[in-house]
């Protein structure tokens, strides 16, 4: 299992193949949390009460078995307080300017992410009326079953935003309008 240096949400990262990416919900997310790379802000999201956040910045790491080290951007990852089965993240990967770019970085990064992942799904969506593509499906992180949803969300500010949100075999469906909600609050900053 490659370890990102992130604790054990990054162990986390990917969705729900149920999880559905609605534009607007009636779920009250309390917090925003703002997104920035050096310096500059990209997005906000809001998050929800009872939600934790862990922010790792920009690094250079290794995976195991690999020889080559590669950047890893600045990570935020948040996860309900009372449930360990549920974990979202959002990245802006430096060089990925177009949904297609999010494409490759995905297929070249999943690997690493979740094993055997079977794909369910696949479609563009907007997110929050930005311009997006989604893919969902099942497979393993650190020996446990999980569901993922893996999303691609073109900024105006010509960047992308990649987020991932991995749910273990039997979460909680309740923490699925809180992640619908944060991707509903989800604001690109120009």
């Amino acid at each position: 299992m490659m370890r990102l240096g992130f604790s054990k949400h990054v162990r986390r990262w990917a969705g729900a193949g149920a999880l559905v990416l609605a534009s607007s919900l009636g779920v009250a997310a309390d917090v925003p949390v703002q997104y920035t790379d050096g310096g500059k802000a990209l997005f906000r999201v809001m998050v929800p009460d009872f939600w934790e956040m862990r922010a790792g910045g920009s690094r250079m790491l290794t995976a195991p078995g690999d020889d080559a080290a590669r950047e890893v951007p600045r990570l935020i990852g948040l996860s309900p307080e009372a449930y360990d089965d549920a974990w979202v993240g959002f990245i802006v990967p430096r060089n990925v300017r177009t949904i297609e770019q999010g494409k490759a970085y995905m297929r070249e990064i999943g690997p690493h992410l979740v094993k055997n992942p079977e794909v369910s799904r696949s479609h563009n969506n907007p997110v929050a009326g930005l311009p997006a593509y989604t893919v969902a499906g099942t497979g393993k992180r650190g020996g446990k079953k999980v569901d993922f949803t893996a999303v691609l969300i073109k900024m105006p500010n010509g960047k992308v935003a990649f987020s991932v949100t991995v749910l273990e075999k039997g979460y909680d469906p309740s923490v699925l309008n809180d992640i619908n909600g944060m991707y509903a609050s989800f604001r690109a900053i120009r």
